[in-house]
C-alpha cells in the first residue's frame, strides 16, 4: 500500500482534566491544527501508536490503549497499543513497557481531538492520566485510497 514518505507524529500528554467520560474511562485530548505539517494532504490516513510511556506503578496487569473514531469493522474503538509489565519491585511497584506493533487503522486526517480509553488485560476501566502517547498518521495517496476501495468491492456472479 502506498503512503506518503512523510508522516505526522503527534504526541499527547493525558491528564486528569482530559477525562470526558469517567464511566468508561474515556479521555478526550485536544490537538492543535498546528501539530500537523500540512492541511493539503488527503482526507484519510492510517493511524498507529508509535511510542508511549505511562506511569501506572500500582497496576499489576498489562494495559491496553484503545482509540475511538477509527474504522474497525463497525466497532466504535480499537486496541491501538499495549504496555506489558517488564519489571516488578516488591509487592506493589510495577513497570510497564510499550510494546510496538504494526496495527494501523483507517481514520480521518488531522483530527482536532483524540479520544482514548485505557483497559486492563481483563477489560477493567483504567483512565490514562499520566505519561505520553505518540501517534503516527500516515497519509494515503488518492491512488491508494481508490485501490483499497476497488479491492473491497465485491461482485456476485
Amino acid at each position: 500500500m502506498s503512503v506518503y514518505p512523510i508522516a505526522d507524529y503527534v504526541t499527547v500528554y493525558p491528564k486528569i482534566s482530559d477525562i470526558s467520560n469517567p464511566a468508561n474511562g474515556e479521555s478526550e485530548i485536544s490537538v492543535p491544527i498546528s501539530s500537523y505539517s500540512s492541511n493539503a494532504k488527503g482526507p484519510y490516513c492510517l493511524v498507529s501508536l508509535a511510542d508511549g510511556s505511562i506511569d501506572l506503578s500500582s497496576q499489576e496487569e498489562p494495559v491496553m490503549i484503545m482509540l475511538d473514531g477509527v474504522q474497525n469493522n463497525g466497532a466504535e474503538d480499537a486496541v491501538i497499543g499495549s504496555f506489558q509489565i517488564s519489571a516488578q519491585h516488591g509487592n506493589a511497584t510495577y513497570h510497564h513497557t510499550f510494546i510496538k506493533n504494526d496495527v494501523k487503522y483507517l481514520t480521518s486526517s488531522r483530527p482536532s481531538k483524540i479520544r482514548i480509553k485505557g483497559r486492563t488485560e481483563n477489560l477493567d476501566i483504567l483512565p490514562i492520566v499520566t505519561g505520553y502517547l505518540t501517534f503516527k498518521f500516515e497519509y494515503l495517496t488518492k491512488e491508494a485510497t481508490e485501490l483499497m476501495n476497488e479491492q473491497s468491492d465485491f461482485n456476485t456472479f
